[in-house]
């Protein structure tokens, strides 16, 4: 099959195709004496486990390491099991991250609405963080009126 036909089968650009090829990930089995390039079902699974890798959260670089390593020791379960649960990993702690963000948003605004409230203006420094995790006193800061 031509890149077209591949693309449009995955609902990619066939750019997205070429990329790939760029990237060694994907190879047309052929070209033809056009220079079109041909794909067989070899390389429709190959696109299909890399758009599959990319939709879980996975880079080229770490879908490379893990075509390299299937093209040594074949395709073994114990090793994209671990690979996963690495991602998995990385996951949690970027949701640690994002939910201790939002906390230091949420003190913030509370701390915004409780001044309104209060009838200070709000000068043009904004509050201070919040120590998440600490027992040190936050500093004060007050407005002049």
């Amino acid at each position: 099959m031509q890149i077209g036909e591949l693309a449009r089968r995955f609902a990619v650009a066939p750019s997205k195709i070429r990329f790939l090829e760029d990237e060694g990930l994907v190879k047309p089995v052929r070209r033809t004496r056009a220079g079109y390039r041909e794909y067989d079902e070899s390389s429709a699974d190959a696109l299909a486990m890399i758009l599959q890798a990319q939709s879980l959260g996975f880079t080229l670089e770490e879908i490379k390491g893990a075509l390299a390593e299937t093209k040594i020791h074949g395709l073994r379960r114990d090793y994209l099991i671990r690979q996963i649960e690495l991602k998995l990993n990385e996951l949690d702690r970027h949701i640690a991250q994002v939910n201790e963000l939002r906390a230091r948003l949420v003190c913030a605004s509370n701390e915004l609405k409780a001044r309104m409230k209060n009838g200070e203006k709000c000068d043009t420094r904004p509050p201070a963080p919040p120590q998440i995790g600490t027992n040190k006193p936050r500093p004060v800061h007050r407005v002049h009126r």
